[in-house]
């Protein structure tokens, strides 16, 4: 049976953690929206030269066609009614501001280092993308998701991967 599923929340809610793990459990296709957007063109910065949203859909597309079940990690899975009806489940990620901020502050050291401090390479690039995290409408997915039309399972982002993926295997039953 060919079944889809959207990890959707805001940045540093787990998204492509959670996704990650639920897509191996299941033995499904994992496909990560940062993935769609950032062809990994140049190893000093993973996020150059972006695809446009057409692109990424058309890859989005493709790899749903190809993998048939699949997990789909996106701040929201927004691409419009042909790729909505192809979700049978959408899982909504819920965390905290403060942590979500933390966590995306850590993983953008962890990936920069350095250059991400003031006097690097890529201070204001990143500064720039924690203003936009920082200043996100914290309920821009809540309001997307009520499109959707298949079961949203809502999950805790501050519980362990294995508790949340027992949780949404539950669920789904």
């Amino acid at each position: 049976m060919e079944t889809g599923i959207l990890v959707c929340g805001l940045n540093g809610a787990g998204k492509s953690t959670f996704g990650k793990a639920l897509a191996e459990k299941l033995k499904f296709h994992f496909i990560d929206n940062e993935d769609l957007y950032f062809p990994k063109t140049d190893k000093n910065y993973l996020f150059a030269n972006p695809r446009t949203r057409e692109e990424a859909k058309s890859l989005l597309l493709h790899d749903i066609v190809h993998y048939k079940s699949f997990v789909f990690s996106s701040v929201k899975g927004d691409y419009g009614t042909e790729v909505y009806s192809l979700f049978q489940y959408a899982i909504l990620i819920e965390v905290p501001k403060d942590i979500r901020m933390q966590r995306v502050k850590n993983r953008s050291y962890e990936k920069f280092g350095d250059r991400m401090e003031p006097g690097g390479d890529l201070y204001e690039r990143e500064k720039s993308f924690f203003d936009m995290v920082k200043n996100r409408k914290e309920n821009t997915v809540e309001e997307w998701i009520q499109c959707l039309k298949c079961p949203i399972i809502r999950i805790d982002g501050t519980k362990s991967i294995e508790e949340n993926i027992e949780f949404v295997l539950r669920e789904m039953k």
